[in-house]
């Protein structure tokens, strides 16, 4: 079945080509100058777990096939409705499938919700055991896209 629907090419005030690919489900932005992917990360219910794959299945085919070496996931509003065991399994998932593309970076913007991003930092070393791909975690969008152009 295919994910994406429709993809708009966009220019921003600086002329960087920008491509915004739509499905159902999330919005992607890629930056084909800069090979940086923004995902605004969706929120995440227990009644929409199946939904919920299918979107990380959509971004990691949307890796594959523009053979992104940058992610940028926005997690700075996502909600997550489900247990920490829950969404370690559904991380460990698309952590999984990423090792699959030719990522190399991923940049994620960490919430303001303090609980939650003390459960990710328990998260993230079990991830990164798995994975050569190179992980920080940002406070803003600038710092975050600096240290993917790095």
């Amino acid at each position: 079945m295919e994910l994406i629907s429709s993809i708009h090419v966009v220019f921003y005030k600086q002329l960087s080509l920008v491509m915004i690919i739509y499905n159902n489900l999330i919005k992607l932005e890629y930056n084909p100058v800069t090979d940086i992917l923004l995902v605004e990360w969706p929120d995440i219910f227990d009644y929409a777990s199946a939904e919920m794959k299918q979107t990380l299945q959509a971004i990691v085919d949307t890796i594959k096939h523009y053979d992104v070496k940058k992610l940028l996931i926005d997690s700075r509003k996502s909600i997550i409705g489900i247990s920490q065991a829950e969404y370690e399994a559904l991380l460990k998932e698309f952590n999984k499938d990423l090792t699959n593309t030719r990522l190399q970076k991923i940049a994620r913007l960490e919430s303001e919700n303090l609980t939650r991003e003390a459960q990710v930092k328990e998260l993230l070393p079990k991830l990164k055991q798995k994975t050569l791909v190179d992980f920080g975690t940002f406070a803003s969008i600038t710092e975050a896209t600096n240290w993917l152009e790095r």
